[in-house]
């Protein structure tokens, strides 16, 4: 397993407010990958903030805890591990707004993959996504806690008009906003030379499904999937931060 990482300001951004971390550990003689990315919010109420500390928080505590020994029939341990970590995320990013006006109505979205004995586990709030790309074909694992993602689900807009929307940025759910905090969890296999991608929106916003596809299919390593992904959304307008995990499994 490797991975490679990229954050980029973006075109218009006066901060960047994502955030992204990854570690490698040893699981009962298992390689395994904790692989986190998250999409401030706030602006001037310290986002950029609110996704530093979910990020490493969620590390953190994952690594504490799967570092201890999973199995492959671990699944619901690794599971609660993944929520338990978000809603003590949560708490601190409230805690620390409650004490600091400054930071009041800071939030992020959270997205996390953890690569363990050939299964992926997924943890996502907010609009912060996860890809698998296999066999030169691109599918998303995740649903985007957004207001045009309901609209898509209910058939008044499609894919693509939802990545123009003017609402596209809305989104129904934050980590650090509220006391109950919702936790999608998504499951899959992975095998080798699967490839799997997490990105903020500034990625999805501004180039298709397809674009991404297109990119992976042709690129000779996840380097230069980083590098060429996030100059193709810069070249399309860059308007909000991009970020990019791509592993190779």
């Amino acid at each position: 397993m490797r991975y490679e990482a990229l954050s980029d300001i973006g075109n218009v951004r006066k901060v960047n407010e994502d955030f992204l971390g990854a570690e490698l550990l040893d699981v009962s003689g298992k390689l395994t990958g904790i692989f986190v990315i998250a999409d401030g919010m706030g602006g001037h109420n310290k986002g950029e903030l609110a996704s530093k500390i979910a990020v490493e928080n969620t590390i953190k505590l994952l690594k504490e805890k799967i570092a201890r020994g999973c199995s492959a029939e671990d699944t619901a341990f690794v599971i609660e591990s993944i929520i338990k970590s978000y809603e003590d995320s949560n708490s601190k990013i409230m805690q620390m707004a409650s004490n600091n006006a400054e930071y009041k109505g800071m939030g992020t979205t959270l997205t996390t993959a953890v690569i363990l004995h050939n299964k992926l586990y997924i943890g996502n709030v907010g609009d912060s996504r996860c890809y698998i790309f296999r066999e030169n074909k691109l599918q998303r694992l995740t649903n985007d806690n957004s207001l045009v993602q309901e609209l898509v689900f209910k058939g008044l807009i499609t894919e693509d008009e939802a990545r123009v929307h003017p609402q596209r940025n809305l989104i129904t759910r934050a980590v650090g906003l509220d006391e109950v905090l919702k936790v999608d969890i998504y499951e899959n296999e992975v095998a080798k030379g699967d490839q799997i991608l997490l990105t903020t929106d500034g990625l999805a916003s501004m180039i298709t499904s397809e674009d991404i596809q297109n990119v992976l299919t042709s690129s000779k390593s996840i380097t230069d999937n980083c590098l060429v992904l996030v100059e193709k959304a810069k070249s399309n307008g860059g308007s909000d931060n991009i970020s990019i995990i791509n592993i190779l499994i």
